[in-house]
Protein backbone atom coordinates (compact mmCIF):
# COMPACT_ATOMS: atom_id res chain seq x y z
CA UNK A 1 0.00 0.00 0.00
CA UNK A 2 2.24 2.26 0.71
CA UNK A 3 4.60 2.07 -2.53
CA UNK A 4 1.43 2.25 -4.16
CA UNK A 5 0.75 5.23 -2.73
CA UNK A 6 4.16 7.03 -3.37
CA UNK A 7 3.73 5.73 -7.09
CA UNK A 8 0.31 7.51 -7.29
CA UNK A 9 1.55 10.55 -5.43
CA UNK A 10 5.14 10.52 -8.16
CA UNK A 11 2.49 10.18 -11.01
CA UNK A 12 0.07 12.69 -9.77
CA UNK A 13 3.12 15.12 -9.28
CA UNK A 14 4.77 14.31 -12.86
CA UNK A 15 1.35 15.12 -14.50
CA UNK A 16 0.31 18.27 -12.65
CA UNK A 17 4.26 19.73 -13.25
CA UNK A 18 3.76 18.78 -17.29
CA UNK A 19 -0.22 20.34 -17.42
CA UNK A 20 1.52 23.76 -15.15
CA UNK A 21 4.64 24.26 -17.57
CA UNK A 22 1.79 23.53 -20.73
CA UNK A 23 -0.26 26.65 -19.20
CA UNK A 24 3.14 28.42 -18.91
CA UNK A 25 3.48 28.57 -15.37
CA UNK A 26 6.50 27.45 -13.47
CA UNK A 27 5.35 24.25 -11.96
CA UNK A 28 7.18 24.47 -8.68
CA UNK A 29 4.83 24.49 -5.57
CA UNK A 30 1.44 23.11 -6.27
CA UNK A 31 2.74 19.86 -7.88
CA UNK A 32 5.22 18.85 -4.71
CA UNK A 33 1.90 19.98 -2.55
CA UNK A 34 -0.19 17.65 -3.81
CA UNK A 35 2.04 14.78 -3.95
CA UNK A 36 2.51 15.17 0.06
CA UNK A 37 -1.04 15.27 0.10
CA UNK A 38 -1.58 11.71 -1.53
CA UNK A 39 1.66 10.76 0.22
CA UNK A 40 3.02 12.86 3.19
CA UNK A 41 6.04 11.08 3.35
CA UNK A 42 7.49 11.34 -0.28
CA UNK A 43 9.91 13.93 0.74
CA UNK A 44 11.33 11.35 3.74
CA UNK A 45 11.03 8.83 1.53
CA UNK A 46 12.84 9.88 -1.68
CA UNK A 47 15.55 12.04 -0.10
CA UNK A 48 17.53 8.78 0.89
CA UNK A 49 17.91 8.43 -3.19
CA UNK A 50 21.39 10.52 -2.75
CA UNK A 51 24.44 8.74 -2.90
CA UNK A 52 27.03 11.05 -1.61
CA UNK A 53 25.50 14.62 0.23
CA UNK A 54 22.22 16.56 0.34
CA UNK A 55 23.42 20.18 0.93
CA UNK A 56 21.15 22.98 2.08
CA UNK A 57 21.40 26.72 0.78
CA UNK A 58 19.71 28.88 2.66
CA UNK A 59 20.25 33.19 3.77
CA UNK A 60 18.02 36.06 3.03
CA UNK A 61 19.81 37.08 0.21
CA UNK A 62 21.30 35.23 -2.76
CA UNK A 63 20.47 31.92 -2.11
CA UNK A 64 19.24 31.08 -5.76
CA UNK A 65 22.10 32.45 -7.73
CA UNK A 66 24.65 30.66 -5.40
CA UNK A 67 22.54 27.47 -5.78
CA UNK A 68 22.37 27.78 -9.16
CA UNK A 69 25.92 28.31 -9.56
CA UNK A 70 26.71 25.42 -7.64
CA UNK A 71 24.47 23.36 -9.59
CA UNK A 72 26.98 24.61 -12.60
CA UNK A 73 30.02 23.68 -10.85
CA UNK A 74 28.79 20.01 -10.13
CA UNK A 75 27.64 19.58 -13.35
CA UNK A 76 30.87 20.51 -15.29
CA UNK A 77 32.65 18.31 -12.35
CA UNK A 78 30.32 15.33 -14.15
CA UNK A 79 27.91 14.97 -11.02
CA UNK A 80 23.66 14.21 -11.24
CA UNK A 81 21.46 16.00 -9.10
CA UNK A 82 18.24 17.37 -7.93
CA UNK A 83 17.87 20.48 -7.55
CA UNK A 84 14.97 23.28 -6.84
CA UNK A 85 16.38 25.71 -9.23
CA UNK A 86 13.75 27.95 -9.96
CA UNK A 87 13.69 29.22 -6.48
CA UNK A 88 10.79 27.08 -4.66
CA UNK A 89 12.09 26.46 -1.59
CA UNK A 90 9.38 25.83 0.76
CA UNK A 91 8.60 22.15 1.32
CA UNK A 92 6.48 21.81 -1.05
CA UNK A 93 8.88 23.35 -4.45
CA UNK A 94 11.26 21.06 -2.81
CA UNK A 95 9.38 18.03 -2.81
CA UNK A 96 8.56 19.01 -6.87
CA UNK A 97 12.48 18.91 -7.60
CA UNK A 98 12.42 15.22 -6.40
CA UNK A 99 9.09 13.95 -8.32
CA UNK A 100 10.13 15.35 -11.19
CA UNK A 101 13.99 13.85 -11.15
CA UNK A 102 12.27 10.64 -9.61
CA UNK A 103 11.25 7.67 -11.78
CA UNK A 104 7.26 6.54 -10.85
CA UNK A 105 8.62 4.10 -8.01
CA UNK A 106 10.69 6.42 -6.49
CA UNK A 107 13.99 4.68 -6.89
CA UNK A 108 16.54 6.70 -9.16
CA UNK A 109 19.60 7.34 -7.62
CA UNK A 110 21.58 10.84 -7.90
CA UNK A 111 24.69 12.04 -6.70
CA UNK A 112 23.64 15.66 -5.29
CA UNK A 113 20.68 17.76 -3.95
CA UNK A 114 21.15 20.92 -3.52
CA UNK A 115 18.34 22.34 -1.75
CA UNK A 116 17.80 25.84 -1.70
CA UNK A 117 15.17 27.12 1.15
CA UNK A 118 13.86 29.79 3.08
CA UNK A 119 15.17 30.49 6.31
CA UNK A 120 12.10 29.84 8.46
CA UNK A 121 11.52 26.01 6.28
CA UNK A 122 15.07 24.74 7.82
CA UNK A 123 14.04 23.23 10.90
CA UNK A 124 10.70 21.97 8.59
CA UNK A 125 13.17 20.50 6.12
CA UNK A 126 15.88 18.75 8.34
CA UNK A 127 12.98 16.97 9.98
CA UNK A 128 12.57 15.27 6.52
CA UNK A 129 16.23 15.23 4.94
CA UNK A 130 19.57 14.65 6.40
CA UNK A 131 22.00 16.97 4.90
CA UNK A 132 25.57 16.79 5.65
CA UNK A 133 26.51 20.73 5.01
CA UNK A 134 24.46 24.09 5.21
CA UNK A 135 25.37 26.85 3.60
CA UNK A 136 23.86 30.41 4.85
CA UNK A 137 24.47 33.38 2.65
CA UNK A 138 23.89 35.86 4.98
CA UNK A 139 21.37 37.60 7.21
CA UNK A 140 19.48 40.43 6.32
CA UNK A 141 15.87 42.20 7.42
CA UNK A 142 13.67 40.19 5.29
CA UNK A 143 9.65 40.66 5.46
CA UNK A 144 8.68 41.96 9.08
CA UNK A 145 5.55 40.79 8.48
CA UNK A 146 6.47 37.25 7.55
CA UNK A 147 9.44 36.18 9.63
CA UNK A 148 9.59 38.43 12.65
CA UNK A 149 12.83 39.89 14.02
CA UNK A 150 16.13 38.63 12.41
CA UNK A 151 16.97 37.72 16.03
CA UNK A 152 14.28 35.22 16.22
CA UNK A 153 15.16 33.71 12.59
CA UNK A 154 18.73 33.19 13.68
CA UNK A 155 17.80 31.20 16.58
CA UNK A 156 15.58 28.88 15.09
CA UNK A 157 18.24 27.96 12.57
CA UNK A 158 20.53 27.20 15.42
CA UNK A 159 18.16 25.32 17.15
CA UNK A 160 17.46 22.96 14.07
CA UNK A 161 21.22 21.98 13.34
CA UNK A 162 22.32 21.51 17.23
CA UNK A 163 23.07 17.31 18.01
CA UNK A 164 22.96 17.36 13.90
CA UNK A 165 25.97 15.73 12.01
CA UNK A 166 25.83 18.77 10.08
CA UNK A 167 29.21 21.35 9.10
CA UNK A 168 28.12 24.74 7.96
CA UNK A 169 29.74 27.16 5.51
CA UNK A 170 29.32 30.32 6.63
CA UNK A 171 29.63 34.11 5.82
CA UNK A 172 32.69 35.43 7.91
CA UNK A 173 31.91 39.32 7.41
CA UNK A 174 28.64 39.13 8.88
CA UNK A 175 28.63 39.54 12.39
CA UNK A 176 24.94 37.81 12.69
CA UNK A 177 27.01 34.28 11.72
CA UNK A 178 29.84 34.93 14.20
CA UNK A 179 28.40 32.74 17.32
CA UNK A 180 27.11 29.91 15.22
CA UNK A 181 29.89 27.52 16.52
CA UNK A 182 29.70 28.53 20.32
CA UNK A 183 25.53 27.76 19.87
CA UNK A 184 25.71 25.03 18.08
CA UNK A 185 28.79 23.01 18.69
CA UNK A 186 28.96 22.33 14.99
CA UNK A 187 31.87 22.36 12.55
CA UNK A 188 31.67 25.31 10.69
CA UNK A 189 33.81 26.85 8.18
CA UNK A 190 33.86 30.35 6.62
CA UNK A 191 34.49 32.50 3.47
CA UNK A 192 35.18 36.12 3.46
CA UNK A 193 36.85 39.08 1.69
CA UNK A 194 40.09 40.51 1.55
CA UNK A 195 40.03 44.37 1.42
CA UNK A 196 39.06 45.80 -2.08
CA UNK A 197 38.93 49.40 -4.03
CA UNK A 198 34.63 49.12 -3.12
CA UNK A 199 35.02 48.72 0.12
CA UNK A 200 34.24 52.03 2.65
CA UNK A 201 34.95 53.03 5.69
CA UNK A 202 31.33 53.92 6.93
CA UNK A 203 28.11 53.00 5.70
CA UNK A 204 24.49 54.53 4.59
CA UNK A 205 22.81 51.20 4.25
CA UNK A 206 20.58 49.60 6.82
CA UNK A 207 22.53 47.71 8.78
CA UNK A 208 20.72 44.59 11.21
CA UNK A 209 24.11 43.31 12.80
CA UNK A 210 25.04 46.53 15.28
CA UNK A 211 25.43 44.67 18.39
CA UNK A 212 28.35 41.91 19.35
CA UNK A 213 26.29 38.49 18.81
CA UNK A 214 28.29 37.68 22.00
CA UNK A 215 27.91 40.50 24.70
CA UNK A 216 25.49 42.76 22.74
CA UNK A 217 27.64 45.37 23.07
CA UNK A 218 27.75 47.81 20.02
CA UNK A 219 30.36 46.73 17.17
CA UNK A 220 33.27 48.71 15.60
CA UNK A 221 34.07 48.57 11.80
CA UNK A 222 36.94 48.95 10.21
CA UNK A 223 35.79 48.97 6.78
CA UNK A 224 32.27 47.74 5.11
CA UNK A 225 32.17 45.62 1.81
CA UNK A 226 28.11 46.61 1.86
CA UNK A 227 25.66 46.60 4.75
CA UNK A 228 26.59 44.76 7.52
CA UNK A 229 29.65 43.07 5.90
CA UNK A 230 33.06 43.68 6.49
CA UNK A 231 35.79 44.12 9.16
CA UNK A 232 34.54 44.39 12.39
CA UNK A 233 35.30 43.73 16.05
CA UNK A 234 33.62 44.03 19.52
CA UNK A 235 35.21 46.59 21.93
CA UNK A 236 34.10 45.28 24.95
CA UNK A 237 35.09 40.95 24.76
CA UNK A 238 37.18 41.13 21.67
CA UNK A 239 35.19 39.09 19.55
CA UNK A 240 36.04 39.67 15.02
CA UNK A 241 35.77 38.48 12.20
CA UNK A 242 36.29 34.19 12.43
CA UNK A 243 38.88 33.30 10.40
CA UNK A 244 38.07 32.30 6.89
CA UNK A 245 38.93 29.28 5.25
CA UNK A 246 38.13 30.58 1.89
CA UNK A 247 38.97 34.32 0.89
CA UNK A 248 37.73 36.53 -1.96
CA UNK A 249 40.64 38.88 -3.48
CA UNK A 250 41.11 40.99 -6.31
CA UNK A 251 38.11 41.66 -6.59
CA UNK A 252 37.14 43.87 -9.97
CA UNK A 253 33.82 44.96 -11.54
CA UNK A 254 33.48 46.76 -14.71
CA UNK A 255 30.58 46.32 -14.50
CA UNK A 256 31.29 41.86 -15.05
CA UNK A 257 32.99 40.58 -12.07
CA UNK A 258 36.74 39.40 -11.82
CA UNK A 259 37.87 37.84 -8.72
CA UNK A 260 40.39 35.49 -7.11
CA UNK A 261 39.14 33.33 -4.54
CA UNK A 262 41.98 31.30 -2.63
CA UNK A 263 44.32 31.95 -6.18
CA UNK A 264 41.75 30.82 -8.31
CA UNK A 265 41.21 33.54 -11.60
CA UNK A 266 37.51 33.48 -12.08
CA UNK A 267 35.46 35.42 -14.73
CA UNK A 268 31.83 36.12 -14.28
CA UNK A 269 28.92 37.87 -16.15
CA UNK A 270 27.02 38.79 -13.64
CA UNK A 271 27.02 42.56 -11.76
CA UNK A 272 27.91 43.52 -7.81
CA UNK A 273 29.50 43.24 -5.16
CA UNK A 274 26.07 41.06 -3.77
CA UNK A 275 26.89 38.99 -6.19
CA UNK A 276 31.03 38.43 -6.00
CA UNK A 277 29.68 37.19 -2.69
CA UNK A 278 27.48 34.29 -4.44
CA UNK A 279 30.33 33.37 -6.45
CA UNK A 280 32.57 33.27 -3.61
CA UNK A 281 30.32 31.16 -1.98
CA UNK A 282 29.35 28.85 -4.11
CA UNK A 283 33.37 28.30 -5.15
CA UNK A 284 33.84 27.69 -1.12
CA UNK A 285 31.14 25.01 -1.04
CA UNK A 286 32.48 23.19 -4.46
CA UNK A 287 36.19 23.21 -3.06
CA UNK A 288 34.44 21.15 0.03
CA UNK A 289 33.48 18.91 -2.13
CA UNK A 290 36.20 18.33 -3.60
CA UNK A 291 35.46 19.22 -7.37
CA UNK A 292 38.76 20.08 -9.26
CA UNK A 293 39.40 24.14 -9.68
CA UNK A 294 39.07 23.68 -13.62
CA UNK A 295 35.94 22.56 -13.78
CA UNK A 296 35.34 25.67 -11.31
CA UNK A 297 36.53 28.39 -13.58
CA UNK A 298 34.52 26.66 -16.51
CA UNK A 299 31.40 26.47 -14.44
CA UNK A 300 31.53 30.62 -13.49
CA UNK A 301 32.57 31.58 -16.79
CA UNK A 302 29.83 30.22 -18.94
CA UNK A 303 27.10 30.29 -16.03
CA UNK A 304 24.86 33.59 -16.95
CA UNK A 305 22.68 35.45 -14.76
CA UNK A 306 19.22 34.06 -15.02
CA UNK A 307 15.54 33.92 -13.02
CA UNK A 308 16.00 37.71 -12.30
CA UNK A 309 19.37 37.51 -10.91
CA UNK A 310 20.88 40.39 -13.31
CA UNK A 311 19.60 38.54 -16.23
CA UNK A 312 20.49 39.81 -19.24
CA UNK A 313 18.35 40.49 -22.52
CA UNK A 314 19.34 42.42 -25.45
CA UNK A 315 16.26 44.34 -27.44
CA UNK A 316 16.93 46.60 -29.97
CA UNK A 317 20.41 47.04 -29.88
CA UNK A 318 20.12 47.61 -25.98
CA UNK A 319 21.19 45.34 -23.17
CA UNK A 320 18.13 45.41 -20.19
CA UNK A 321 19.04 43.67 -16.86
CA UNK A 322 16.42 42.07 -14.79
CA UNK A 323 16.66 42.40 -11.20
CA UNK A 324 14.94 40.94 -8.44
CA UNK A 325 14.51 43.16 -5.41
CA UNK A 326 12.79 42.58 -1.97
CA UNK A 327 14.83 44.34 0.84
CA UNK A 328 16.95 47.44 1.52
CA UNK A 329 20.34 45.37 0.68
CA UNK A 330 18.85 44.10 -2.86
CA UNK A 331 17.95 46.79 -3.84
CA UNK A 332 21.13 48.87 -2.14
CA UNK A 333 23.41 46.67 -4.01
CA UNK A 334 21.15 46.47 -7.30
CA UNK A 335 21.62 50.32 -7.30
CA UNK A 336 25.46 50.69 -6.65
CA UNK A 337 26.15 48.12 -9.34
CA UNK A 338 24.31 50.53 -11.65
CA UNK A 339 27.53 52.84 -11.23
CA UNK A 340 29.90 50.31 -12.77
CA UNK A 341 27.68 50.49 -15.72
CA UNK A 342 29.11 53.17 -17.67
CA UNK A 343 26.49 54.76 -19.86
CA UNK A 344 23.02 56.29 -19.75
CA UNK A 345 20.23 53.95 -18.36
CA UNK A 346 16.49 53.68 -17.86
CA UNK A 347 15.47 52.51 -14.51
CA UNK A 348 12.11 50.66 -13.78
CA UNK A 349 10.50 49.17 -10.53
CA UNK A 350 7.58 47.18 -10.68
CA UNK A 351 6.50 46.87 -6.63
CA UNK A 352 3.56 44.42 -5.72
CA UNK A 353 2.82 43.80 -1.99
CA UNK A 354 0.82 40.49 -2.14
CA UNK A 355 1.72 37.58 0.78
CA UNK A 356 4.79 36.42 -1.42
CA UNK A 357 5.92 40.01 -1.73
CA UNK A 358 5.83 40.91 2.20
CA UNK A 359 2.79 43.04 2.99
CA UNK A 360 4.43 45.23 4.63
CA UNK A 361 6.79 48.01 1.78
CA UNK A 362 7.90 50.31 3.92
CA UNK A 363 11.61 48.84 3.51
CA UNK A 364 11.77 51.32 0.75
CA UNK A 365 12.47 54.11 2.55
CA UNK A 366 15.19 52.12 4.36
CA UNK A 367 16.86 51.87 0.95
CA UNK A 368 19.70 54.22 0.02
CA UNK A 369 17.80 55.29 -2.94
CA UNK A 370 19.58 58.57 -2.92
CA UNK A 371 22.41 56.97 -4.36
CA UNK A 372 20.35 57.79 -7.53
CA UNK A 373 21.57 61.21 -7.48
CA UNK A 374 24.97 60.42 -7.71
CA UNK A 375 26.45 62.08 -11.13
CA UNK A 376 28.42 58.39 -12.03
CA UNK A 377 25.24 57.00 -12.02
CA UNK A 378 23.49 58.26 -15.04
CA UNK A 379 19.62 57.66 -14.77
CA UNK A 380 17.42 59.52 -17.39
CA UNK A 381 14.31 57.88 -16.59
CA UNK A 382 12.28 55.94 -13.84
CA UNK A 383 9.14 54.00 -14.60
CA UNK A 384 7.50 52.99 -11.58
CA UNK A 385 4.89 50.03 -12.20
CA UNK A 386 3.11 47.57 -9.81
CA UNK A 387 0.42 47.79 -7.13
CA UNK A 388 2.64 50.15 -5.40
CA UNK A 389 3.70 51.97 -8.08
CA UNK A 390 2.32 55.21 -6.30
CA UNK A 391 4.72 54.57 -3.29
CA UNK A 392 7.66 53.64 -5.44
CA UNK A 393 7.34 57.01 -7.27
CA UNK A 394 7.14 59.40 -3.82
CA UNK A 395 10.05 57.42 -2.42
CA UNK A 396 11.70 58.74 -5.60
CA UNK A 397 10.51 62.18 -5.48
CA UNK A 398 11.59 62.23 -1.80
CA UNK A 399 15.21 61.28 -2.90
CA UNK A 400 15.45 63.84 -5.29
CA UNK A 401 15.18 62.68 -8.37
CA UNK A 402 13.54 65.20 -10.72
CA UNK A 403 9.74 64.84 -10.86
CA UNK A 404 9.56 65.15 -14.29
CA UNK A 405 11.25 62.40 -15.05
CA UNK A 406 9.31 60.06 -13.03
CA UNK A 407 6.54 58.44 -14.80
CA UNK A 408 3.63 56.00 -13.76
CA UNK A 409 2.56 53.07 -15.39
CA UNK A 410 0.65 50.36 -13.99
CA UNK A 411 0.42 48.17 -17.13
CA UNK A 412 3.01 45.97 -16.87
CA UNK A 413 4.01 45.27 -20.81
CA UNK A 414 3.46 49.58 -21.63
CA UNK A 415 5.36 50.22 -18.95
CA UNK A 416 8.39 47.98 -19.69
CA UNK A 417 8.40 49.32 -23.21
CA UNK A 418 8.91 52.74 -21.70
CA UNK A 419 11.77 51.83 -19.73
CA UNK A 420 13.67 50.56 -22.55
CA UNK A 421 12.69 53.41 -25.44
CA UNK A 422 14.42 56.11 -25.34
CA UNK A 423 18.05 57.21 -25.95
CA UNK A 424 19.59 55.49 -23.21
CA UNK A 425 22.16 52.92 -23.83
CA UNK A 426 20.88 50.40 -21.00
CA UNK A 427 17.86 49.55 -18.97
CA UNK A 428 17.16 48.47 -15.68
CA UNK A 429 14.31 46.22 -14.79
CA UNK A 430 13.71 45.60 -11.16
CA UNK A 431 11.22 44.35 -9.53
CA UNK A 432 9.80 42.39 -6.24
CA UNK A 433 8.91 38.62 -6.16
CA UNK A 434 5.40 38.07 -7.97
CA UNK A 435 6.22 40.50 -10.54
CA UNK A 436 9.26 38.81 -11.71
CA UNK A 437 8.07 36.03 -14.03
CA UNK A 438 5.76 38.12 -15.94
CA UNK A 439 8.51 40.98 -16.52
CA UNK A 440 10.92 38.41 -17.54
CA UNK A 441 8.14 36.75 -19.96
CA UNK A 442 7.44 40.39 -21.56
CA UNK A 443 10.99 40.67 -22.16
CA UNK A 444 12.22 37.63 -23.83
CA UNK A 445 9.21 38.51 -26.01
CA UNK A 446 10.50 41.60 -26.41
CA UNK A 447 13.58 40.42 -27.74
CA UNK A 448 12.22 37.67 -29.61
CA UNK A 449 10.68 40.37 -31.85
CA UNK A 450 13.39 42.44 -32.04
CA UNK A 451 15.55 39.77 -33.50
CA UNK A 452 18.77 41.00 -32.39
CA UNK A 453 19.32 39.33 -29.29
CA UNK A 454 22.56 37.00 -29.99
CA UNK A 455 23.94 39.91 -32.15
CA UNK A 456 23.39 42.64 -29.41
CA UNK A 457 24.63 40.22 -26.80
CA UNK A 458 27.73 39.26 -28.94
CA UNK A 459 28.53 42.77 -29.94
CA UNK A 460 28.34 43.30 -25.76
CA UNK A 461 30.79 40.94 -25.54
CA UNK A 462 33.06 41.46 -28.10
CA UNK A 463 33.34 45.30 -26.24
CA UNK A 464 33.57 43.95 -23.06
Amino acid sequence: MKNLRLTLAIIAGKILIYISRLLGHQGTSFPGRIARKIYPRILRTLSPNIRREIVVITGTNGKTTTSNMLAEILKQQGYSLVHNRLGANMLSGITTAFIEKSDIHGSRKFDYALLETDEATVPLLLRETRPRLVLITNFFQDQLDRYGEMDHTIKLIQEAVKEQEIEMLLNADDPLTANFQAETGLKCWYYGFDDSSYDDSRSMDSREARYCAFCGHQLEYEKYHYAQLGQYSCPRCHSRNPERDFTGQELEMSPDIELKVDGIALKSPYQGFHNAYNILAAVSLARLLGVEDENIKKAIASFKPQAGRMEAFFINGKRVVLALVKNPAALNQTLASLIYDPGRKNLFFALNDNAADGRDISWIWDADVELLEYENVMVEQIVCSGQRSGDLALRFKYAGFPQERIRIEEELPRAIELAVQGSAESSYILCSYTALFGCQRILREMQKRSGTGKEAEKAYQAQS
